[in-house]
Order: structure tokens, then C-alpha cells, then sequence
């Protein structure tokens, strides 16, 4: 079975789609910018903005460090606290009010058609993405164990994970 640590400090900073702000890829079923059904990756939101816009998409926003945001979706304002995890269409127009401050996001972002991918915290018998979030954590994998920063992720082939006494600090997608 195959395990990969990346580190978050490790990952090349990408600009967004309309060039707003800067992204990190954790892992991705294709190439950049388009050639894609799943990708996952963080965000510096570092100033109150517009979202890009992905026509045909499900995101899963996850507020993964800082004191969150308000997404106005469509008009209407969501709170996004650390640890929640706010779903809505790519092309939805959505733009982004700090509170408090700078803050660190996890996207998932899926195209229409693919089903059974989605941010959460129980049990998983796929392939699977652990990332920490809100602070550091350890993990430990067969015999082996890893101090995971924040946003750094594992990367796990197909097993069956269970993360125990995690809540709001870690979290994977299967």
C-alpha cells in the first residue's frame, strides 16, 4: 500500500482561475487548468474576493485555518467557521468576506457525473486524502508515524481508515 506525506510548505503556488488569489494542488485526476473530473487543493485568502467560476462543478469548501469567511452564494451569506464544510456549484457567483483576518481553505471540487467523493470525518474503504486542519497533528500508518502541520496531507492507496478523536482537526476525502 502506498503512503505519501506532502508537506503544504512544499507545494507551488498556482493563481486561480480569474487570477484573484493563489491556490496549492494537493492531487488531481488530470492536468491543469481544465483536463479534470476531481481535484482537491488548498487557497490563501488573504483579501475579501470574487470565486472563480466552474461551470458543471460541486465545491466543498472546508475553512481549514483562520477565523473563517462569509460566502455570499447567489446573494445570500453563509458563515464559514473553522472546520465547517459549506457546498455549493461551481457556478454559483460567490465572493468571500474575511472575518477577522487571513485564513487557509480546502476545496474539493468534482464535475457533474462523478459520484462518492466528498469532504468528511468517518470510515472509508477507497482511496484517500488525509489533510490536517485548525492545527498540528500526528498520524501514524501501519508502523510508521508522521507529524502533519497544517494542510499538510497523506496520501493513502485504497484501505480501510478510521479517524478517532479528530474531530475538527483533521480531515480526509474519500
Amino acid at each position: 500500500m502506498s503512503v505519501e506525506i506532502q508537506r503544504a510548505v512544499d507545494r507551488t503556488p498556482q493563481p486561480w482561475k480569474n487570477g484573484l488569489g493563489v491556490q496549492y494542488e494537493i492531487t488531481c485526476d488530470g492536468w491543469l487548468p481544465d483536463e479534470w473530473t476531481w481535484r482537491l487543493s488548498t487557497a490563501d485568502i488573504t483579501q475579501n474576493v470574487q470565486f472563480s467560476v466552474f461551470p458543471g462543478v460541486n465545491r466543498e469548501f472546508c475553512v481549514a485555518d483562520g477565523n473563517g469567511v462569509v460566502l455570499n452564494i447567489n446573494g445570500v451569506d453563509h458563515r464559514c467557521e473553522p472546520g465547517s464544510i459549506t457546498k455549493f456549484r461551481g457556478d454559483d457567483v460567490v465572493f468571500a468576506t474575511l472575518i477577522d483576518g487571513p485564513m487557509k481553505a480546502l476545496n474539493l471540487m468534482v464535475r457533474d457525473g462523478v459520484e462518492e467523493i466528498h469532504l468528511s470525518q468517518s470510515v472509508v474503504d477507497m482511496p484517500i486524502a488525509i489533510i490536517a486542519i485548525g492545527k498540528s497533528q500526528d498520524f501514524g500508518w501501519e508502523d510508521q508515524e508522521f507529524r502533519l502541520e497544517v494542510l499538510d496531507a497523506v496520501i493513502v492507496g485504497r484501505a480501510l481508515v478510521q479517524i478517532n478523536n479528530q474531530r475538527d482537526h483533521t480531515i480526509f476525502v474519500a
